[in-house]
Parts: structure tokens; sequence; C-alpha cells
């Protein structure tokens, strides 16, 4: 072995020599190694291809979502997400079975029943204008006007039946009340249409009613969000796991969020019918003889209503 400078011979003892050699070898294998290793991606990590459409094509989109419904008979599993409201009426049972009627353009009937028993825990009902909620184990009867939105003292008084009416019925798109505008958004590795709605009467504000999500993997509706004065965040739903029902691919898993009122509440469709007659009787919740009577009109400033015996 020649000496790197005066290039004459040295002698390596035969030991350091074969140690020299493995040494190379385990490099030369790393080296190897570090230039053939390939790294997979799971199925599960490869974004879905995204489609493409106009805002005037996600605009008729949501208005035939919004017209295929007119009205829903429907039973359902309730599960409590989080807040007080919903989850001190039902948390206690494993399985809350819900029935349901909807009919546009606002009127609703949902009654809610424990497990095996099938006593009723709750009952509500709106016509757009006033509602009632009946609530047995606590025999009140709860009524008010659908636009009393201060949260009450009493967690149970904050029950709206209209709210479920907004995440079952969804709104359409009217051109000659509002203005829309079209954005992308994406979350979780997952790509979005974002249609906006505006209020075309707010003159030069732009004030904000719905954000309307789409899925570009296959353009369904998955998320609507409602907005008030001053652009606050009133009430969020997520729909998922579509099916069809007769030719109407509706969401049977929807899960709405009420910030204002601090509660989540999620709604696990088992079966659906639309578009049937539904007597008006059906809607129409009278106050039992023996429940006080809770008039949240007549509430003051802390939002606690008036409560009566009849």
């Amino acid at each position: 072995m020649a000496h790197p400078i005066t290039g004459a011979g040295i002698a390596v003892p035969a030991g350091r020599l074969a140690s020299a050699a493995a040494l190379l070898g385990l490099l030369v294998c790393a080296a190897g190694c570090a230039v053939k290793h390939t790294v997979k991606v799971a199925p599960a990590a490869v974004p879905p291809a995204v489609q493409v459409a106009s805002l005037e094509q996600l605009l008729e989109a949501i208005r035939a979502a919004s017209q295929a419904v007119q009205s829903l008979k429907a039973t359902a599993d309730l599960e409590p997400i989080a807040g007080s409201i919903y989850s001190g009426v039902i948390r206690q049972y494993h399985d809350v079975r819900s029935f349901i009627l909807a009919e546009r353009p606002a009127r609703i009937r949902m009654v809610g029943q424990a497990p095996v028993v099938r006593t009723d825990i709750f009952d509500m009902a709106s016509d757009g204008h006033e509602f009632q909620v009946y609530i047995p184990s606590k025999q009140k009867f709860i009524v008010g006007k659908t636009e009393v939105a201060k949260p009450a003292a009493q967690a149970l008084e904050n029950l709206r039946p209209q709210h479920i009416l907004e995440a079952l019925l969804m709104p359409g798109a009217d051109a000659a009340s509002e203005r829309f505008s079209l954005q992308e958004a994406e979350e979780t590795g997952r790509r979005y249409y974002v249609v906006e709605v505006f209020d075309k009467n707010g003159g030069d504000e732009l004030k904000l009613k719905r954000r309307i999500w789409f899925d570009r993997s296959n353009l369904e509706i998955v998320r609507v969000q409602f907005y008030g004065p001053g652009g606050k965040y009133l009430e969020g739903v997520d729909y998922a796991n579509y099916r069809d029902f007769g030719g109407i691919r509706y969401p049977t898993r929807i899960r709405l969020t009420r910030p204002v009122e601090d509660y989540a509440l999620q709604i696990n469709v088992r079966k659906a019918s639309f578009n049937q007659p539904i007597e008006s009787s059906q809607f129409e919740l009278k106050q039992p003889a023996q429940a006080q009577r809770v008039d949240l009109s007549e509430a003051g400033s802390g939002g606690q209503g008036v409560a009566s015996g009849q």
C-alpha cells in the first residue's frame, strides 16, 4: 500500500486490512440500501380526485336539494355530543329514539322517547312563528316566539325545534333576495367548494347569511353554516352518509352545533319518507293540564321566562 504523500509502500497488518474491507462493505451496502429504499403512500392518505363546478352549477345543486324535500317523516336516533341542553334531557339514556315530522316552509314536530319503555322524554313543535317544548320529567311546557334568541337561565328552556328544522330542510338559494360568491377551501387533506350567501337587501354592506360547503370529490353538500347580524356565527350543520330514499339522496348522519347555546346534537336517520301529506293536526302540541307553562315571549333581560300553572 502506497504512502499518501511519498508514494512509498507501507506494510499493513492482515487483521487491519480485513477490518477495513469489512467496514467498506458495510458502507457500500448502506449506500445501496438507501438508494433502493422506497416509501409507499397508504391509499387512505391519497387525496381523492376533485371535480370541477361553476358557481351557477353549485347554486343549481343547492336549489335542487332544497326543492327535492318538501316534507319529511323520519325515525332517528339522537346522540348528544356536548353542552348541557340536550345532555340534561337525554344523556342518562343510551338509546333515544326520535320521531320527526317536518314540512316547508317552517313546520316541525319532534318527539324523543326513552329506550325499551318508549316513554316521551320531550315533545317539541314549531310553526315558524311560535314554538312549544314539553318536558314530561320536569312537567314544564315552554312556549315562545321563534325570534327569542337570548339564552335562558334554565338550560332546558333553550331547546328550539326550529334549530332542528334548519338542519333537516336545507335552505335554497334565492337570486331575487340574495347574492353569492364562491371560494375554495381545504381541510384535513380534502378539498371543498364554499358558496357564501349574502343578504341582497343589505345595501352597500355585505351581510353574510350562510356558507354552504361542497365536497369536491363528489359535489355533495357536507356542511351549512348560519350567520346572524354582525356576522355572528349561529349554527353549523354537518351532513354525512348520504343514502338513496326512493330517488332522493339524503344524509343519514346530521350533526347540529349551536355555539350560542353551547350544545351539539347528532341525528342518525334510520328510516325516512319524503313529500307525503301530513295532517296539520300532527304539528299541534297542546299543553297538558298538569304542566307548568313557561312563556319565553315575556322573558326579561335575564332570559328567564314567566311561569304559570296553566
